[in-house]
């Protein structure tokens, strides 16, 4: 029961038009979209990985049958997972909309001019990506400049004089 992205991306975004969004594929417990649906094998009715984990741990039954010891599986057919991938939603870092649910990690991961980011010329500085790029130019200057100071003799360098 593992999705692409072990982050809670709910956290990120919200859902655009969230009242057309098919009642069948929220959840009874958090009535949101399905993350990671789960069917119980029982009774066959679906919710959020999350949801029936947090459900299990305070009741022990399934919350639809109310069976002791009831298995869930997770939910492999393409028509549903497609349907909720296909949702839209709205970055709430960059307030960009109508990003499909199932490319949002890929939004997050590589395209968020608003996610925080670590500099790749390992630094140290953290940042909005869409600072990165004249940081980078800032920081590749300044590990040149530290670079070219190392290789200099300075034992060889003699201060002029003046002769009076």
């Amino acid at each position: 029961m593992n999705t692409k992205n072990k982050f809670n991306s709910t956290l990120y975004y919200t859902y655009v038009n969230e009242d057309q969004i098919d009642v069948e594929l929220l959840c009874i417990i958090c009535n949101e979209p399905y993350q990671s649906p789960v069917n119980c094998l029982r009774c066959g009715q679906t919710l959020c990985e999350r949801c029936y984990y947090t459900w299990e741990k305070q009741h022990l039954t399934c919350p639809f049958c109310r069976q002791a010891g009831s298995l869930y599986v997770p939910v492999i057919t393409r028509i549903v997972l497609n349907q909720l991938n296909r949702l839209n939603v709205q970055c709430i870092l960059c307030q960009q909309t109508n990003i499909k649910r199932g490319n949002f990690f890929d939004h997050i991961t590589y395209s968020c001019p608003k996610q925080i980011i670590i500099c790749t010329g390992k630094c140290g500085w953290k940042g909005h990506r869409e600072k990165l790029e004249n940081h980078l130019i800032r920081c590749r200057q300044k590990s040149h400049w530290f670079g070219f100071l190392r290789k200099w003799n300075f034992s060889a360098c003699t201060r002029p004089t003046t002769s009076s």
